[in-house]
């Protein structure tokens, strides 16, 4: 899969989620986004457009770190789409937009990746390594570059994400 489609293709179904407060996800298009489960601290959603059916669940962050005031939504989140037959896309949003080329890296109970950025996302590079050390860990540890520089920590349960991860596998048909 080129990273130019998944990241032109994915970032729709990030616009379903407008915030994420209280630990509920609350779906920008109320009517074509519906809550599959809730599980530990993630949540899991489907929905469907022309081309086909996305199943994805996301997260907030349970603590931040130096993160810039007036931040938006911050969240993680996973995406499976039947259209390209896509599983397990990770993409990340801070709620704010990344400066171009900016480091951003996630560790997952010891283990690193480091991300790219576009369309003001993190993306990683080996969505399937990212997904495994997830569905074994406890925690992760978002740090990401603010525009106007500093360092911003993010932290994530991963209390609930396996359970949720195959809710959206069952859902969409892809696992």
């Amino acid at each position: 899969m080129k990273c130019g489609h998944f990241v032109s293709t994915t970032v729709l179904s990030f616009a379903v989620v407008s915030s994420l407060a209280m630990g509920l996800a609350v779906p920008a298009l109320a009517d074509s986004a519906k809550i599959l489960d809730k599980s530990g601290a993630w949540r899991s959603y489907i929905y469907a457009n022309k081309a086909g059916t996305v199943c994805y669940t996301a997260d907030l962050p349970k603590r931040s770190l130096n993160a810039p005031k007036h931040r938006g939504d911050a969240h993680v989140s996973v995406t499976d789409r039947t259209a390209d037959r896509s599983i397990g896309v990770v993409s990340i949003a801070e709620g704010f937009a990344y400066g171009t080329g900016a480091p951003v890296e996630i560790d997952i109970d010891g283990d690193k990746f480091s991300l790219f950025t576009a369309d003001g996302r993190a993306w990683t590079h080996d969505d399937k390594a990212v997904v495994q050390a997830m569905l074994k860990g406890r925690t992760m540890l978002v740090y990401g570059t603010p525009p106007n520089g500093g360092h911003s920590v993010d932290t994530y349960s991963l209390d609930g994400f396996a359970k949720a991860y195959a809710e959206i596998g069952r859902a969409c048909g892809l696992k």
